[in-house]
């Protein structure tokens, strides 16, 4: 017979939380700044895959959810046009471990790309195709979020992808 965790039990393990920063992401001032001021753990090193992850205790999930974030439209595009074969074999790897990714893409909307608010030369229809041709073919989950709500999104993903682990492990 399966033992579940009781509210208090998941509650208590999952303070063990913390969040796992690619040691190449740069410009997150603003996330650290709110986990610090939340006491939210966080560390940083170098992740296989995307820019954030978690772990709780000595356990870590980033096999199972990371998150990639990109700044604004300009950089998203950048990725799908000078550096696109490397953004492209970043999603095969976590394809291919059974990684969830979720892209933010922060200062962003569907109608910002629309409406060509961004510097890139991509084209809105290349820019739309790529980001939705990338999600059906990967599995990918796209969210656009003011920087400001950004720290608390990525610390609500993981908590909860840690939390449906938990409950799985035991």
């Amino acid at each position: 017979m399966v033992k579940h965790w009781t509210e208090a039990e998941l509650s208590a393990e999952l303070k063990k939380l913390t969040i796992i920063a690619d040691s190449r992401e740069q410009v997150n001032n603003h996330l650290t700044e709110w986990w610090e001021q939340k006491g939210i753990q966080y560390i940083t090193r170098k992740l296989d895959v995307g820019d954030y992850s978690v772990q709780i205790g000595d356990m870590t999930l980033e096999e199972d959810i990371v998150i990639e974030r990109k700044r604004n439209l300009d950089e998203i595009a950048g990725n799908f046009t000078s550096a696109r074969e490397r953004f492209e074999r970043e999603f095969l790897r976590a394809k291919a471990s059974g990684t969830k990714v979720f892209l933010i893409i922060e200062n962003a909307t569907w109608e910002d790309i629309y409406l060509h608010n961004y510097r890139s030369q991509l084209s809105e229809k290349s820019l739309v195709a790529s980001l939705l041709s990338f999600q059906i073919r990967f599995n990918i989950t796209i969210l656009f979020c003011a920087p400001q709500n950004t720290p608390r999104l990525i610390y609500n993903l993981l908590y909860y992808a840690a939390r449906e682990q938990l409950k799985r492990w035991k």
